[in-house]
């Protein structure tokens, strides 16, 4: 089947103040392949919202790659996410 949504060891790391951060996401790797259902669940404060804005090209991770189909979106600045938003 073909890939649909990939993430691979994907990180998301929150400044917090002047010296905190708080990691959201931890190395996640997540492979979608067409046809299949997929269910994203954790506690409160688990990271879900933060992968769905991964996914859904809101956000880019700090560290890691996300590809939509074959394109790497980890790197895009936001008007070029916006465009992948609005085709994809």
């Amino acid at each position: 089947m073909k890939e649909v949504i990939k993430l691979e060891n994907v990180w998301k790391i929150y400044k917090e103040g002047e010296e905190g951060e708080v990691i959201a996401l931890h190395g996640i790797d997540i492979d979608i392949k067409n046809g299949d259902f997929v269910a994203i669940m954790g506690p409160s404060g688990s990271g879900k919202s933060t992968a769905m804005n991964m996914i859904g090209s809101l956000d880019v991770p700090t560290k890691g790659d996300v590809y939509l189909g074959k394109h790497n979106i980890s790197h895009l600045n936001e008007s070029d996410l916006a465009i992948v938003r609005g085709k994809k």
